[in-house]
């Protein structure tokens, strides 16, 4: 009968390794001793909740608890890829910056100069020629910001800090490419006797073109000078 006793007396402090959701529940003790024998007090059974088993000791964790602990499924996350650009993309990125300013006094400077040509019946050659070189300078800035915003975008496609931003714009600039060439191909003349009314209809659709092309290569450099990119 003492065997018996001892047994549980040393078997229950052991089921308190694992937690209460992996262990099988600890068997109470007999609540009452039938023949009426008991046990010095050093040899009574300690409950369960009275060790900790499964705590950590002087930085050793309990074998159990390594056992009893559920794997850790976490995946681990990616490092973020690096983006790096060399001197040579900060300096395309100036240029392109300069060309984006300067196409607004250019299209003003145009704009007025194609409006005198349209309401003067006669115009001199100083005007037309004006408003030739103006128009070659326009093409210029364009065709530079295309090549140097085209360059920086292969450059920055895996970057994701505003990618969309940097798509979006490229869209709309060579959206604007093509108007410019289109506002060329159309503008008025070639043949010396054209009806007046006919090389003034001419004209009206060539500054609806050139009209519309500014405007959509304003609103694509607009992005980029409110969005600071």
């Amino acid at each position: 009968m003492l065997i018996s006793i001892l047994a549980v007396a040393f078997a229950a402090p052991l089921a308190a390794g694992c937690p209460a959701s992996v262990r099988q529940a600890a068997v109470a003790p007999p609540p009452a001793w039938s023949d009426g024998f008991s046990l010095p007090a050093r040899l009574e059974p300690v409950p369960a909740a009275g060790f900790a088993f499964g705590a950590a000791r002087n930085g050793i964790m309990d074998d159990r608890d390594a056992a009893c602990t559920p794997p850790d499924t976490t995946r681990p996350s990616g490092r973020p890829r690096a983006i790096t650009y060399s001197n040579a993309y900060y300096t395309r990125l100036t240029i392109h910056r300069i060309g984006s300013y300067a196409m607004l006094p250019l299209f003003v400077t145009e704009y007025i100069l194609g409006q005198k040509l349209i309401n003067d019946s006669t115009p001199s050659a100083g005007l037309k020629s004006a408003h030739g070189i103006v128009a070659g300078g326009i093409v210029a800035v364009f065709g530079v910001n295309t090549v140097t915003g085209a360059w920086n975008w292969l450059d920055s496609r895996h970057d994701p800090s505003n990618h969309t931003l940097r798509n979006v714009h490229s869209v709309i600039m060579l959206a604007s490419d093509i108007g410019i060439l289109w506002t060329a191909t159309s503008t008025p003349g070639g043949i010396r006797h054209t009806p007046p009314d006919v090389r003034r209809q001419q004209a009206r659709r060539h500054r609806a073109i050139a009209l519309t092309s500014i405007s959509v290569s304003t609103v694509g450099a607009a992005m980029m000078w409110i969005f600071k990119h």
